[in-house]
């Protein structure tokens, strides 16, 4: 159980920092609200940067975008 332990702690990824970061906001950002193939879900942005849900979410509202509201279906079918 102690080597399985020590290997989670290798897959840990670094912090994103400074320049790194910003980049990476700004990408984000592009992705999610503008600029082109923009209207991407936070997941799907997730996904290809190879980020956790929580991350992608904290450096968008870092960039300043307003996060969508999630779209339901009404009773009626409609949105």
């Amino acid at each position: 159980m102690a080597d399985t332990k020590q290997e989670k702690k290798k897959e840990r990824r670094p912090r994103r920092r400074g320049q790194e970061r910003e980049q990476l906001r700004t990408d984000l950002a592009k992705g999610y609200g503008g600029g082109e193939g923009a209207g991407s879900s936070i997941r799907r942005l997730a996904a290809a940067h190879r980020l956790s849900y929580g991350l992608t979410r904290t450096l968008l509202l870092e960039a300043g975008v307003e996060l969508r509201t999630r779209a339901r279906k009404t009773e009626t079918g409609e949105k």
